[in-house]
């Protein structure tokens, strides 16, 4: 019962967060912000979320001798499993591919690669 509880709550955040993303990109009409090089993480409610996701997901599947041409493969294919922030995930991970290519190769965990690009606060 509390796993769906927690569930519901984190899909009904998910929702709000890309709807209010939505509508900040159509008030303004920008895209990623591109003047420090990172993405700001007060523009994209949700991408710190989004950011763990995906680098568990992919810390799980990637193996320790992976080449890049691996680990960008599976970067290519794991935002079709997030659902609702599809769209947010492939921004992210398009612009990140090398940094995110290089961080999957340590062994630092999710929650580190997400600081270290700077989308996710310390």
């Amino acid at each position: 019962m509390l796993r769906r509880i927690i569930l519901i709550a984190l899909l009904i955040s998910s929702v709000c967060a890309l709807h209010w993303e939505m509508r900040k990109e159509e008030s303004t009409g920008n895209e990623l912000e591109e003047d420090s090089g990172e993405i700001q993480t007060e523009q994209l409610p949700g991408i710190c979320w989004a950011c763990n996701w995906a680098m568990k997901k992919l810390k799980k599947q990637i193996s320790n001798g992976a080449t890049a041409d691996d680990i960008k493969k599976k970067l290519g294919m794991v935002c079709d499993e997030i659902g609702f922030l599809k769209s947010l995930c492939r921004k992210f991970v398009n612009k990140y591919t090398d940094t995110l290519v290089e961080e999957l190769s340590t062994t630092d965990n999710a929650r580190t690669i997400c600081v270290n690009i700077t989308v996710c606060k310390k």
